[in-house]
């Protein structure tokens, strides 16, 4: 814009020089239509310069009016953008302490920009489950735009409903490039959702590609054997392929203790037992075992005790076992001997068990203290 008013006044200027120049005042005759404008070059050239100083100012002017209106509103969304960013940035510290009751207040009222809608949105979710409550939780993962959806996954298997990315996922993991997220993600939502031939078939792959770690393998197969019929527990575990029987196995043994089927697995419980490494496996086995018969596993225990009598893990088993048998004074004896802070916890039932089948109620109740 400056630089054509410039070239108007440097046209006005000469226009109104050149009379001198040329010794001649000159003349200027414009028409248009029925329209006629007549003068001098020098007058038509004033006339110019004082059109071209009025433009300059008017755009000035409008400069200087635009440029108020563009402060002030800058200043207002300003303010409103730094309001969305302070709430995120406080539930991102919430979400780092774990105080899901701040973050949800943060959230809540305040909105976010438009591309944290989502991350809002999951985060509400998240806070929700915190609360146990699943229905809010779907409420907010509804919510995400199905382009992110599958970013939620965890969040969707928490709520207990995994209908939404179920279908997804299960293309991805039987694509030949999935991820081990999208493996290890459908795996979850195969054992949520009680599709056992499914995931039956789906296990060697998580083999080969090294998905799951030793931990999630045993939370698998737990969730795998405490719902099948304990009558088919045996048949579940010869059907599954040789390596995934190496991560199965003790789900597996477990599950048929506390069902009371000792005797069918009493020689294996007998191999391990010479394997000191497998001791802590044995108590661990048979910590939730119910009544059931496993004479000449308590047999060998008692023999290979009598030795190392300061052995604890076979100690518990020993108690654990004893329980199984209605041998509760016995239990109680050794419960006495190999319970300790670190163990308590998790043999809590079977010592109260021993204590109050053995006329020793206080015991049983000072444990619960």
């Amino acid at each position: 814009m400056i630089r054509l008013i410039l070239v108007i006044l440097a046209v006005a200027a000469l226009l109104a020089i050149s009379p001198t120049l040329i010794g001649d005042v000159g003349y200027v005759l414009i028409s248009f239509n029925k329209t006629t404008y007549e003068g001098s070059i020098v007058a038509f050239g004033l006339v110019m310069m004082l059109t071209a100083l009025l433009l300059y100012l008017s755009y000035k002017l409008v400069r200087y009016l635009w440029s108020l209106y563009s402060n002030t509103r800058h200043r207002f969304f300003a303010r409103s953008e730094e309001r969305k960013q302070a709430a995120i940035e406080q539930s991102v510290w919430s979400l780092l302490n774990n105080d899901m009751a701040q973050l949800q207040l943060a959230l809540e009222n305040n909105s976010v920009a438009e591309s944290w809608y989502d991350v809002r949105f999951a985060l509400l979710a998240k806070a929700a489950l915190s609360q146990n409550k699943q229905t809010d939780a779907v409420a907010y993962l509804d919510k995400i735009s199905p382009s992110n959806q599958l970013k939620a996954a965890h969040l969707w298997l928490a709520s207990g409903d995994c209908s939404t990315i179920s279908g997804e996922l299960k293309r991805l993991a039987e694509g030949k490039k999935a991820t081990a997220l999208e493996l290890k993600l459908y795996a979850q939502v195969l054992v949520q959702q009680q599709k056992w031939p499914a995931l039956q078939d789906f296990m060697p792959r998580l083999v080969r590609k090294k998905v799951l770690s030793d931990g999630e393998w045993q939370q698998l197969f737990q969730r795998y054997f405490a719902d099948q019929a304990s009558n088919e527990l045996s048949i579940c575990y010869e059907q599954l392929s040789k390596h995934v029987k190496n991560y199965a196995e003790t789900p597996y043994l477990q599950a048929m203790a506390r069902t009371g089927q000792l005797n069918k697995i009493e020689l294996t419980l007998l191999k391990m037992l010479k394997k000191p490494e497998q001791h802590k496996a044995i108590a661990d086995i048979l910590r939730n075992s119910a009544p059931g018969d496993a004479l000449k596993l308590q047999a060998s225990l008692q023999d290979i005790l009598q030795k190392d009598s300061h052995n604890i893990d076979l100690l518990l088993a020993l108690a654990c076992l004893a329980n199984a048998h209605g041998e509760y004074d016995l239990a109680a004896r050794v419960f006495d001997k190999a319970l300790n802070a670190e163990n308590r916890a998790d043999y809590l039932h079977q010592a109260a068990l021993s204590y109050s089948k053995s006329a020793q109620p206080e015991k049983a109740l000072v444990l619960y203290q």
